[in-house]
C-alpha cells in the first residue's frame, strides 16, 4: 500500500465503527440490487398465473425499500465521514503550520496563499475522492453479482461478454496514469493561482495605487490558462471512457437479444430468462461507471493526499530537546555564545558573543540586514541558529519547553498583527479575561490606548476588524503594547515598534513604551535612534558582526558608526 493510500486509510480507521456500519449498508445495498434480475424473471414467468402477481408485487415495494434504506445510509454515512476526516485534516495542517519556523514561511514559494491551497483546495479533492469510497465499495460487490447472475441465467454467453473485461481493465488502468500525471500539474497550478487571489487581496492598496490590476490581471489569465489546459487533458481522458463504454454496452445488448432470439425460438430459453439477463446486463453499466468514477477520483486524491502528507512531514518545525525544563525563575542573565546562522546559504551573523544582564535595555542598531531582527527571532526560537547556543540563567534556550519560553518573552513589532475580534480579545491574545477585567483596563491605561478605547461605545467589545483596519497605525501599536502589558513577560522585543509612525503617534506609543519596558529585559531593535538613547547598551550592527558598543553619549563621542547613522538621520 502506498503512503497516501496509507495516510487516507489511517484518518478513516479514525471512524472505524462508522465504516462499519457503510460496509454493511453497502452489502445489503449491492444484493437487494442484485436480486432485481431474480425478481424480473419471476414476475415475466408468472404473466400467465395473475394469482402470483399479489405476492410479486408485495414483494417489489417491500425490495424498492430495503435498496432506498440501505443507499441512503451508505452514501450518507460515508458523507459524514468524509467531513470528518476532511476537517481533521484541516486542523491537523493548521497545527503543523503554527509549529514551521519562520524561515520556512518566508522563504515557501507559494508563500502563504500557497499553504491555503494546500489547507483547502487539496483537502477538498481528498473530501471529494472520500465520498466516493461508498463506490468504491459497493462497485466490485454490485459486479461480482452481475457476474454471478450471468453464469446464473446462462454460463455459456457469461463466458464470452467476459473475455473483453481485460481489455476494459487495462484500458482504465493506463487512463488512470495520465490522469494522476496531469492531475499533479493542475494541482500545482491551482496552487499558484490561490497564492495571486491572496497576494491581490493583501496588496490591494498598493496594487490600486500603482495601478497594477492589469499587471495581476494579466498574470492570473496566464496560470489560468495553464490550469484550464490541465484539466482539459484530465476531462479529456475521463470522458473518453463514456463512449467506450456506451458502444460495448450496444454490441453487447444486440448480441444478447440475437443470442437469446434463437434460443427462445428453439424452446430452449425463456421470455422471462431475457428480460432477467438484460435487466442484468443494464446493472452492470452502474458498478461500472461508478467504478471508473472513482478510479478516476482516487488518482486526484491521492495526489493531494500525497502533497498533504509531505506537508506534514516537512522538518522545518521547531524541535524541542526531550529535557522540558521550566524558564528559570532566578535567572540573571542572557547569553549568545559563538552564534552563526545562515539565511538562504548566505551567511547573516558569524561567531556573535553577547551578554545581557536582567533588567538592561540593549538596543540593536544598524542598516537592513545587519542581522538585528535575526537575533531577537533566535532568543524567542521562531528558528535555531546552526551553531553556538543561547542560554537564559545558564540553560540553553534549546532545553526549556518552547510554550514556557515563549511565554516568558512579549513581543511588539513595527508590523503589528490584530485578530479580527474583540479589543479585549486581542490584549489578552484570547485567554478569557471575564474573571479579571480589572487587569485588561489596566494594561489598556498604561499603553496609553484607554481614552480612545472608552470612545467606541462597544468599549472592549469592540471589534478590531481584519487586521486591526478599524483603527489608525498608533492605536493599533498601542493596542499590541497593551497586549505586552497584559502578559506580563520578564523580557521584552521591541522590533522598530514606532519606525512607521508619525512624530504625534511616536510620542503617545513612546509612552506606553517606556511603561511596558519598567522592570523587564528589553531587546530593542531601532531604526530611529532617538528612541534608544536611553538604553543601558547599544550595539551597532554591521554584517552580522558588532561593529561598536556603549552608550548614547559615549559612542557619539568617538564619532565612529553609530556618529555617523545619527547624524544621518538628525540631518534628514
Amino acid at each position: 500500500m502506498s503512503s497516501d493510500i496509507r495516510y487516507i486509510w489511517s484518518k478513516l480507521l479514525k471512524y472505524k465503527s462508522t465504516l462499519i456500519i457503510v460496509g454493511l449498508t453497502g452489502v445489503i445495498y449491492a444484493a437487494s440490487k442484485a436480486f432485481i434480475s431474480h425478481y424480473v424473471k419471476s414476475l415475466m414467468d408468472s404473466a400467465a398465473m395473475p394469482q402470483n402477481l399479489e405476492s410479486l408485487i408485495v414483494m417489489g415495494v417491500g425490495l424498492a425499500f430495503v435498496i432506498s434504506i440501505s443507499r441512503y445510509f451508505h452514501i450518507y454515512l460515508m458523507n459524514v465521514v468524509s467531513e470528518k476526516v476532511t476537517q481533521d485534516i484541516r486542523q491537523q495542517l493548521q497545527q503543523k503550520f503554527l509549529r514551521l519556523n519562520l524561515k520556512f514561511h518566508n522563504t515557501y514559494a507559494s508563500g502563504s496563499g500557497g499553504l491555503l491551497s494546500r489547507t483547502f483546495n487539496d483537502v477538498k479533492i481528498v473530501q471529494d475522492g472520500l465520498r466516493l469510497f461508498a463506490d468504491i465499495f459497493t462497485a466490485p460487490l454490485m459486479f461480482v453479482a452481475v457476474v454471478f447472475n450471468l453464469f446464473y441465467f446462462d454460463s455459456t454467453l457469461a463466458v464470452s461478454i467476459l473475455v473483453i473485461t481485460p481489455v476494459i481493465l487495462f484500458a482504465l488502468r493506463q487512463l488512470s496514469r495520465t490522469i494522476k500525471k496531469y492531475s499533479v500539474f493542475g494541482v500545482e497550478q491551482l496552487e499558484r493561482i490561490t497564492s495571486t487571489i491572496k497576494e491581490s487581496l493583501d496588496g490591494v492598496r498598493t496594487i490600486q495605487a500603482f495601478n497594477l490590476e492589469g499587471f495581476f490581471k494579466n498574470r492570473l489569465v496566464g496560470q489560468g490558462d495553464r490550469f484550464i489546459e490541465m484539466r482539459r487533458k484530465v476531462h479529456g481522458r475521463v470522458e473518453l471512457i463514456g463512449p467506450i463504454n456506451e458502444f460495448v454496452a450496444t454490441l453487447i445488448l444486440v448480441a444478447i437479444v440475437y443470442y437469446f432470439s434463437s434460443r427462445i425460438a428453439t424452446g430452449k430459453s425463456s421470455f422471462g430468462v431475457l428480460m432477467a439477463y438484460l435487466t442484468t446486463i443494464m446493472q452492470a453499466n452502474e458498478p461500472i461507471k461508478k467504478f471508473q468514477e472513482a478510479i478516476v477520483r482516487l488518482q486526484e486524491s491521492r495526489v493531494c493526499a500525497d502533497r498533504i502528507e509531505k506537508m506534514l512531514n516537512e522538518d522545518s518545525e521547531v524541535p524541542e530537546s526531550g529535557k522540558h525544563i521550566h524558564f528559570p525563575k532566578d535567572w540573571t542573565s542572557i547569553e549568545y555564545k559563538n552564534i552563526d546562522f545562515t539565511y538562504d546559504e548566505s551567511p547573516l551573523i558569524q561567531n556573535f558573543n553577547l551578554v545581557i544582564k536582567k533588567g538592561q535595555t540593549v538596543a540593536f542598531v544598524g542598516e537592513s540586514g545587519s542581522g538585528k531582527t535575526t537575533l531577537a527571532n533566535l532568543l524567542a526560537r521562531f528558528y535555531d541558529a546552526q551553531n553556538g547556543e543561547i542560554t537564559i540563567g545558564g540553560i540553553n534556550t534549546r532545553d526549556i519547553q518552547l510554550h514556557d519560553l515563549r511565554r516568558n518573552i512579549g513581543l511588539v513589532s513595527q508590523e503589528v498583527f490584530l485578530f479580527s475580534d474583540t479589543i479585549g480579545t486581542n490584549i489578552t491574545a484570547g485567554e478569557p479575561a471575564i474573571d479579571n477585567p480589572e487587569r485588561v483596563i489596566a494594561a489598556a491605561k498604561a499603553a496609553h490606548a484607554f481614552d480612545f478605547i472608552n470612545k467606541n461605545p462597544e468599549h472592549f467589545n469592540a471589534m478590531v476588524g481584519e487586521r486591526g483596519g478599524n483603527f489608525s497605525g498608533g492605536e493599533k501599536q498601542r493596542l499590541a503594547i497593551a497586549r505586552a502589558l497584559y502578559k506580563d513577560a520578564p523580557i521584552l522585543i521591541l522590533d522598530e515598534a514606532t519606525s512607521a509612525l508619525d512624530s504625534v503617534s511616536e510620542e503617545q506609543v513612546q509612552r506606553g513604551l517606556n511603561e511596558l519596558m519598567q522592570g523587564r529585559t528589553t531587546l530593542v531593535i531601532a531604526h530611529r535612534l532617538s528612541t534608544i538613547q536611553n538604553a543601558d547598551l547599544i550595539l551597532v550592527m554591521k554584517r552580522g558582526q558588532i561593529v561598536e558598543k556603549g552608550i548614547h553619549k559615549d559612542l557619539l563621542e568617538k564619532n565612529g558608526e553609530y556618529a555617523r547613522l545619527y547624524y544621518t538621520q538628525n540631518k534628514a
